[in-house]
């Protein structure tokens, strides 16, 4: 029997077609640009086409979404979609068909990585069976976290990437300014996405600029671009001193780590001072921060791996 799994983002949707008793040997995979397409379905119903799988007993469904997830239907954040579970199995004829948070099929994947996956970060006290976090930015920004007991891996998803953007110094101050006055209400979000470093850069360059995005930014700042290289500066601060707070709120004995789609792209900067100095700047609570691994998931795959693992686990259910 096969699987479909799919890591579907605000800029990109990767879909892999796997067998259930060798899910690690991919038949076929793809990605896609997800704004080509006016709905899900098509872009599934493409897919399918491409990998040749009209024809073969497709077992179970699992989709990794960025957005409020329930059982029944799930409403993207970035993307003007609307996903519903019954569509699904009427249209494709797949019984079983399981939703999950992006970022809750991130940690889900985390146990799959290997060793080559990961750039550690801050080395602190590890355990294996213990609650460990997945954050990171892309199109937004999204925090999960696991438990894994041994026995059983589950995973869950939160909204933490829409708490209030919180300043550490008289810069991010004038920043939190600079922002309310375009949002009124500023997340986390609105610094640590894409767009986020759009606007940091407009922030820090104090000109408005159409047509850039996070990675000219980024290409900038290694050409020197001085207002580009603050911005990026101030992009991995702020990353850090979140991630630290996700240090303190769920004192994960497995770890951190930070997935997403820019951190892997911009790796010297995350390696940086500017990035584990705001991480540890915690004050009395620096040692807890000191004793939590970090490590940034050089795998783009990992949310396509969780929703792998899910799958086969929705087909073995049948």
């Amino acid at each position: 029997m096969n699987i479909i799994a799919a890591d579907v983002g605000g800029t990109k949707t990767r879909l892999v077609v796997a067998d259930t008793n060798t899910p690690d040997d991919v038949l076929y995979e793809a990605r896609y640009s997800s704004r080509e397409f006016d709905s899900f379905e098509p872009l599934l119903q493409t897919f399918i086409e491409e990998s040749g799988s009209e024809n073969r007993r497709l077992a179970a469904l699992s989709l990794a979404l960025p957005g409020v997830v329930n059982g029944a239907d799930a409403t993207l954040t970035n993307l003007p979609w609307t996903i519903r579970k019954k569509v699904l199995q009427d249209e494709f004829g797949i019984e079983q068909v399981h939703f999950m948070n992006d970022f809750q099929a991130s940690a889900l994947g985390i146990p799959h990585l290997k060793g080559q996956d990961l750039v550690c970060l801050n080395s602190g006290v590890y355990e294996n069976e213990a609650t460990r976090v997945a954050v990171g930015a892309g199109t937004g920004l999204g925090v999960s976290w696991m438990l894994n007991d041994g026995a059983n891996t589950r995973a869950w998803s939160t909204e933490g990437g829409h708490i209030d953007f919180a300043p550490v110094d008289e810069q991010q101050i004038e920043l939190l300014r600079f922002l309310i006055r375009r949002h009124g209400h500023v997340s986390y979000e609105r610094l640590l996405s894409g767009d986020g470093l759009v606007a940091l850069y407009e922030f820090c360059s104090g000109n408005e600029r159409a047509g850039i995005d996070a990675a000219w930014v980024h290409a900038e700042a290694e050409n020197n671009n001085q207002a580009a290289s603050r911005a990026m500066s101030l992009f991995v601060r702020i990353y850090g001193a979140f991630v630290g707070n996700m240090a303190l709120l769920f004192k994960p004995q497995g770890g951190i780590y930070i997935t997403g789609g820019i951190a892997a792209k911009i790796i010297s900067w995350m390696k940086s001072d500017d990035f584990i100095s705001a991480y540890l700047n915690k004050g009395r609570m620096r040692a807890l921060a000191e004793q939590t691994s970090v490590y940034l998931v050089i795998n783009e795959r990992v949310g396509v791996i969780g929703a792998i693992a899910e799958a086969v686990k929705q087909a073995g259910r049948k």
